[in-house]
This record gives structure tokens, C-alpha cells and sequence, in this order.
């Protein structure tokens, strides 16, 4: 995917450093947890008991219709459904109530986009509901990110977060994996055997909030360039590197982004500075 990327990359600084606390350049421009999706609904006051009777069959019926693809099995854990007798005045006119649990994300977004039984249900059930709220939840979870879309990542968009969450990014990736640096320079800023990244069209990187948060250390590389790493003041994650050698280019941290657990590496550069204890990718594919 990178062809010659060694002989681009920077790697471990010389004697020269600097560090300066500046924010970021100005060309660089702003899945696997249980999920309970909640359903309410507000149907139509001229409903036939009938009508909403087989809507609920149908609803109900769900949990042993819709199915994964590949292993036949339910994606619908577990479903209940019934009528709000809450006394207290904060329905928003919301009658009826459908808590659904989903093993993970990937799940509900094939029942969601994809599933033929809930798509036709979807469709069947429009003219009976004057109005309909929904919610996503991880069990515990108070802070982070919603989840996006998956025409999102179907584009390439993925959302990226440090770790205590205050700047928020997307980065566009041609291809959804990882590109392991085993220079020493990575092992050195992230106390690792290796880091995870891509090189992406500069533009392609968006910083949506938290920008006043990054931070820019700068060292000279191997060409006596300067390479500069973004990174956020509060928790230090490393967001991005961009090198002189590349201006129009920069390397993100893969790793950082939604998803990122689940991308695969295929490809490693700097070999040389593999520690001994891991494993050629070569050998793992």
C-alpha cells in the first residue's frame, strides 16, 4: 500500500530537539460492548386496536426474524415491549415503549441499514406513528462519543479521540488497517514496541473540537528535516506527525480511531528496529 515508505518516513531524531507548545499548523484544518437500543412511540390517535395488535406481533416477532447473515443466528438478544403507565408528566406524548438488546455495534447497524425483516417492518409500521424517539446505550458508559453512522465508515471517515476525550477528529482512510513503525523514535513517544499508522492526504484530517488542546513537539529527523507531532496537553495522546519531507502529507495514529481495535495490520516498516520478542507481520499472515 506504501510503496518505499522507509525511504520517506523519518526516524530517530539526532542530537537536535525542540519543543515548543504551540498549536497545531494551520494547513491541518478543524464496537465490540452489549448495546440496549431504545425504541418509544407516539401512534396515530386514529390507530385501530387491530392495527396496533399486529404491530406488536410484528415488533415482538423481530427477535426471531431478524438474523445474522453469516451465522443464521438472532441479532436481537433479548426484546421488550409494553405501554408507558408512568403517573409522571415527562412522556413528551410518547405511548408506548421497545427496549432492545444487541450483542454490539456491528449488530445493530446491520439491523438497522441492512436487515431485510426489520427494513419491511420499518416501512409497514410509518402510518401508524405520529412520532418516535430513539436511544443508543452502553451499559455504565456516561461519556464519549455517539457512534457513527456506517455510511461513514463506508466512506473511509472514521472518528478519532485522545484518551481523556478532549479533542475530537475525523481522518479518512483509504483502507481500514494499520502500518506498524518499529522505528525508535515510536518506541520512544509511545513506550511501545511499535506504533500504528497510515499516511493520509493532509486535507483528509479534521479536527472538530479540542483544537486549543494540541500541543506540537518538533525534532529534526534522519534527512536533518523537521518532523512535528501533534499531540493533546492534557493526556498526551499522539494525534498526528507531519514531516518536512512530506508537506502534503501526514501520518495519523490508527489506533486512535473508531474502530481502530478491529483494523488489521498488513503492512510494517523499520523492521530493523523490531525488539526481539515480536513477531515478523509476515510470519502472522
Amino acid at each position: 500500500m506504501f510503496p518505499n515508505i522507509a525511504d520517506i518516513l523519518e526516524s530517530a531524531p539526532t542530537t537536535t530537539l525542540t519543543s515548543t507548545p504551540i498549536t497545531p499548523a494551520s494547513e491541518i484544518t478543524m464496537a465490540s460492548d452489549p448495546i440496549t437500543h431504545i425504541v418509544l412511540f407516539k401512534y396515530r390517535q386514529d390507530i385501530s386496536w387491530s392495527d396496533l395488535e399486529s404491530h406488536f406481533k410484528s415488533f415482538m416477532s423481530l427477535q426471531q426474524k431478524s438474523l445474522d447473515p453469516h451465522t443464521g443466528k438472532p441479532l436481537i438478544q433479548s426484546l421488550k415491549a409494553g405501554k408507558n403507565r408512568s403517573w409522571e408528566p415527562f412522556s413528551k406524548g410518547m405511548t408506548h415503549g421497545f427496549v432492545l438488546e444487541f450483542a454490539n455495534q456491528a449488530d445493530l447497524d446491520y439491523y438497522l441499514t441492512t436487515e431485510p425483516v426489520h427494513k419491511a417492518f420499518s416501512q409497514a409500521a410509518k402510518p401508524l406513528i405520529e412520532d418516535s424517539l430513539v436511544i443508543d446505550i452502553k451499559d455504565g458508559v456516561l461519556f464519549g462519543s455517539p457512534a457513527e453512522h456506517p455510511s461513514a465508515r463506508e466512506d473511509g471517515v472514521r472518528r478519532g479521540t485522545c484518551h481523556c476525550e478532549s479533542i475530537h477528529w475525523t481522518a479518512k482512510l483509504e483502507n481500514a488497517e494499520h502500518v506498524l513503525c518499529h522505528c525508535s523514535t515510536c518506541q520512544k513517544l509511545g513506550g511501545g514496541p511499535y506504533s500504528c499508522n497510515q499516511i493520509i492526504p493532509k486535507e483528509e484530517l479534521q479536527i472538530i473540537s479540542g483544537e486549543e488542546n494540541i500541543r506540537q513537539y518538533r525534532y529534526k529527523g534522519a534527512s536533518g528535516k523537521f518532523v512535528r507531532c501533534y499531540f493533546c496537553k492534557i493526556c498526551t495522546s499522539h494525534i498526528y506527525h507531519h514531516q518536512d519531507v512530506m508537506p502534503e502529507k501526514i501520518i495519523v495514529r490508527t489506533l486512535l480511531l473508531e474502530g481502530g481495535e478491529n483494523m488489521p495490520a498488513t503492512a510494517e516498516i523499520f523492521g530493523e528496529g523490531r525488539l526481539a520478542w515480536v513477531q515478523e507481520l509476515s510470519k502472522q499472515l
